[in-house]
């Protein structure tokens, strides 16, 4: 069974040579990799604003997803790298998986506050797990 390799901007990848994929789909399951709140150019947006960075993120794996043939609701797990100075403002996310899981239906997840991420401007990094049905 082949794997298929997907990213949301495929044109950015190629001409930066990135050496990971947003998402990678083999069978049934889908990984999608650490997501940070960046735009096509790989900048970072929302600065300073976790929970902007978090919808931002959310949007963009909902659109990944959907590319892949697959939905939120698809996602049985998910991993939250979060900077330290983003720990007082974490419990607000609760509100944005909310919007983006249905009710009875959210996923597994993991909550780990890191040193920091790769960029001081990052607040916080998601990686999902999915299985289509």
């Amino acid at each position: 069974m082949e794997k298929e390799c997907h990213n949301l901007y495929e044109e950015m990848y190629e001409r930066k040579q990135f050496t990971w994929s947003d998402g990678v789909k083999k069978g049934r399951i889908i990984a999608i990799s650490g997501t940070v709140a960046t735009d096509m150019n790989h900048r970072t947006v929302h600065i300073g604003d976790l929970e902007a960075q978090v919808r931002h993120i959310y949007d963009s794996v909902k659109k990944l997803l959907e590319k892949m043939g697959a939905s939120m609701d698809d996602v049985i797990k998910t991993t939250d790298y979060i900077a330290p100075e983003a720990v007082p403002d974490y419990l607000k996310t609760a509100a944005i998986r909310r919007e983006y899981f249905r009710k009875g239906s959210y996923p597994a997840a993991t909550g780990v506050v890191v040193h920091s991420l790769l960029r001081p401007d990052w607040l916080i990094e998601i990686d999902f797990l999915a299985v289509v049905d």
